[in-house]
């Protein structure tokens, strides 16, 4: 893939995890808001999330790694910053995943704990597109 076709894909999956993860957001609060019964959806809703997620990183591991390793010295050191991160990242969803599939977790626990999710991974989806997908970055050759 080209380095513009890789910037646009991750920005185009960036836009689908940022609607999905409204909706299980929104189903947390209603959990955390007293609604129990809404609890085995959002934990099955948070494990299909989780996966998305996890494609998602395997596709950046794939893809975004090499072309910025490809645009010189300082998409070397975002290639090597984004493999950190992932690993801190994959760490994290481990233990998301552990959680929400935990049933004796109470649903308020796995609502809070989705929310401080969603937080987490709005900003790193921010900094990211700030940082690695800056099209004077990714550019075509």
């Amino acid at each position: 893939m080209k380095p513009s076709e890789v910037r646009g894909r991750i920005l185009a999956d960036h836009e689908a995890l940022r609607r999905r993860l409204a909706g299980l957001e929104e189903q947390a609060r209603r959990v955390a808001g007293g609604a129990a019964d809404a609890a085995p959806l959002l934990r099955t809703e948070g494990e299909a999330f989780l996966a998305l997620l996890l494609d998602h990183l395997c596709f950046e591991d794939l893809h975004l790694a090499p072309a910025l390793r490809a645009a010189g010295v300082s998409g070397a050191e975002q290639a090597n910053a984004l493999a950190h991160e992932h690993a801190e990242q994959r760490e994290i969803l481990d233990d998301a995943l552990a959680r929400l599939r935990d049933g004796g977790r109470p649903p308020l626990l796995v609502a809070r704990n989705l929310l401080d999710l969603a937080a987490l991974l709005r900003e790193d989806m921010d900094r990211e597109e700030q940082a690695r997908l800056d099209p004077r970055l990714l550019r075509d050759a």
